[in-house]
């Protein structure tokens, strides 16, 4: 769940543009926005003009069998420790996505990383690093040229200058050559994926919602230019109703479909898009089944996206494991957590002591693509696939521990078919458990959407990043899910360092302090989430192993902050797993590293709000009603103010707050 990043970070280079018409794409011209992309334009020391080369002589240009023109980027490196960048100034607009590219070959390109690749990286105004998009790379031999691409998350409001790296994964060696580098702005279909708040899509008589996004980056009309109109079609193939929009945001088309006026059977919705002109712009469709009674489930979800198990509400909150032990599940049995998600395989036996200590187990089959990194060596190609999912899924479907199967870490979307199939088998093959995911690609989540019954990300930001960074990524996990999908979002617990491959890397890091782990937990409940795997348990445990006593953390210390935190959320499972309705969103004021969710319980209204700045702020929320007192259950007593209707909260740094109102 790690992912590479660039680590040696010198100041950004003066933000120059050459931009080059390539094709017209999502309603405007794209552009080449690399500088000198194919190394052709020459300085008189012979080096490629606004490249910057890093130092050492690693990086030359080179003549030998370019992909494209006269001449390419060469790299040479017999020394692991040496780590060194080429990189270009690019001006991108904040908010914008961007696909890139470069053309790789590569000769005898050594180490335990990806290879040779190419990156964006985007700095602050300070020069600080704050993010960036990192496709895997080419290693080995690979004579012919090879494609390497990306497409970024959106690019953060503060960046103040970003670039494009050419380079080799760190502690690695050998050669490799690039060439023809594009980056670009990426637009998306003004039409995605679609869905229904209903699970599997399976339905009731009675409303249902229908969602399709709605991408309008890159176009030159707006939201109220937009007009759509939704088509039911029964499985005879005859049109039983079309539905005007209910809502058009930013982010979705809404839909509410009467089903009701649905007799039983299957149905397809098929959503068309027009721009201001009238002409058709996109479409996107989704099954629906309209039942009279729902199937029962073992573990399903509800319309408000709870887990439910057994028919009771079930929040999970767990942590990523390696294998599973006894000794392991005795002290983790006594802790707040309620599952655990193992990498690695567990048997029956090791199922059995996890359900008599009352724990969960979420199995994974992530690894059952052929091809992919960790792939099991009886799955040689695709048509293996399915029989190993068959062969696992019905050994271990009737236990009682099962809650959930994991199918996809971060596979790239080049993997959508083969996802949206697995997701299908499982379907077929168990529907008594649904489907999980987890992806670093943040911005994408919707072009998932047919390979996952809940979703997750994992924002590991510290010490990197802001600690927002796991409030925005909840945000544009939920949007990307079109809020009708569960979320359950796998906040950081470890530290970097862990993964560090260096002395001086590893000492550079540190993990989250209870603070900063406790705000990011929050984060994610009050945008959305419904349950959080924390990444990881064993990593704790490693960090409590390195050989260096400068960066060595004793587990316990770690263990006792990860449970305080733990702890804190499960004292909330009662108002987080309410069904009872909150009733109407109240007017909001509040800066966007503040966020919130309103539930209820009892006959109480809930406020759940955390701030995701290391700074104070304060919001204002103007209900529509008037209660008759207030109470801080979580969060600093003094910092909730209420007037009738009016609640003003008063957050200290990264804070989360839990305020009950009174009717």
């Amino acid at each position: 769940m790690t992912r590479p990043t660039t680590a040696s970070r010198g100041p950004c280079l003066p933000v120059l543009l050459v931009a080059i018409a390539l094709s017209v794409t999502g309603g405007e011209t794209a552009v080449n926005l690399a500088p000198n992309p194919g190394f052709e334009e020459i300085t008189p020391k012979g080096w490629a003009r606004q490249w910057a080369p890093g130092a050492s002589g690693v990086f030359s240009v080179s003549t030998k069998a370019p992909h494209g023109g006269r001449r390419c980027l060469r790299f040479e490196n017999s020394d692991s420790t040496r780590y060194v960048l080429c990189s270009a100034p690019l001006e991108l607009s904040p908010g914008r996505c961007y696909e890139f590219e470069a053309w790789v070959r590569t000769r005898d390109v050594q180490g335990k990383d990806s290879g040779a690749t190419i990156c964006l990286e985007w700095s602050d105004a300070q020069g600080k690093y704050i993010g960036g998009s990192y496709p895997p790379g080419v290693k080995g031999t690979e004579d012919s040229w090879t494609r390497v691409r990306g497409i970024s998350p959106p690019v953060p409001e503060n960046a103040a200058s970003c670039r494009v790296i050419c380079y080799v994964r760190k502690n690695m060696t050998g050669v490799a050559w690039w060439d023809d580098v594009v980056v670009r702005p990426y637009f998306p279909p003004l039409l995605g994926n679609m869905a229904t708040d209903c699970y599997r899509n399976v339905a009731l008589p009675g409303p249902i919602r229908v969602r399709a996004a709605l991408n309008l980056a890159g176009y030159k009309f707006g939201v109220g230019d937009v007009r759509a109109v939704l088509t039911v079609t029964g499985a005879d193939g005859k049109v039983r109703s079309r539905v005007q929009p209910a809502d058009i945001t930013d982010d979705w088309i809404e839909f509410v479909v009467d089903g009701a006026k649905l007799s039983p059977g299957q149905y397809t919705l098929e959503s068309r898009v027009l721009g201001p002109a009238g002409k058709a712009r996109g479409n996107a469709r989704c099954e629906l089944r309209r039942v009279k009674e729902l199937p029962r489930r073992r573990v399903t979800f509800d319309r408000r996206q709870r887990l439910l198990v057994d028919g009771k509400p079930f929040f999970p909150l767990g942590t990523y494991w390696s294998g599973i032990s006894i000794k392991d599940l005795d002290l983790y049995a006594q802790s707040p957590f309620n599952c655990l998600m193992p990498y690695g395989k567990p048997t029956r036996g090791q199922l059995d002591q996890a359900e008599a200590r009352g724990l969960k187990v979420i199995f994974s089959i992530k690894d059952y693509y052929a091809g992919s990194r960790w792939c099991p060596p009886n799955i040689r190609t695709a048509d293996d696939e399915r029989p190993a999912v068959e062969k696992t899924v019905r050994r271990f479907r009737d236990h009682p521990a099962l809650l959930a199967w994991y199918l996809n870490d971060e596979l790239p979307p080049s993997y959508m078919d083969r996802l949206t199939a697995h997701r299908r088998w499982v379907e077929e093959l168990d529907p008594d458990h649904p489907a999980w995911i987890v992806l670093y690609q943040f911005s994408r989540v919707n072009e998932y959407l047919s390979s996952f019954d809940v979703i997750g990300t994992d924002p590991y930001p510290i010490p990197r990043l802001p600690v927002r960074t796991a409030l925005d990524w909840t945000r544009a996990t939920v949007r990307g899910a079109l809020g009708l999908k569960p979320v359950w979002m796998v906040p950081q617990i470890f530290d970097h360092a862990s993964y560090a491959k260096t002395p001086e890397d590893r000492k550079k890091s540190r993990p989250p302090t209870l603070e900063e782990m406790r705000s990011m937990a929050w984060q994610c409940i009050a945008a959305g989430a419904n349950g959080l795997i924390f990444y990881s348990w064993f990593d704790l445990w490693r960090m409590d192993k390195l050989e260096s006593p400068a960066v060595r953390q004793p587990f316990i210390e770690r263990w006792k902050d990860v449970t305080a935190m733990a702890a804190e959320i499960r004292r909330f499972f009662p108002v987080l797993l309410s069904a009872d309705d909150p009733g109407p969103a109240p007017r909001v004021e509040a800066p966007p590293t503040v966020a919130w969710r309103l539930y209820a319980r009892n006959g109480a209204t809930f406020v759940v709000a955390v701030n995701a700045a290391t700074e104070p702020a304060a919001a204002r929320f103007r209900f529509h009603r008037d209660f008759s007192a207030v109470q801080v259950q979580l969060g600093t007593a003094a910092g909730a103010v209420f007037d009738g209707r009016e609640l003003c909260v008063s957050f200290l740094p990264l804070e989360p707050m839990v305020v009950r109102l009174l009717p």
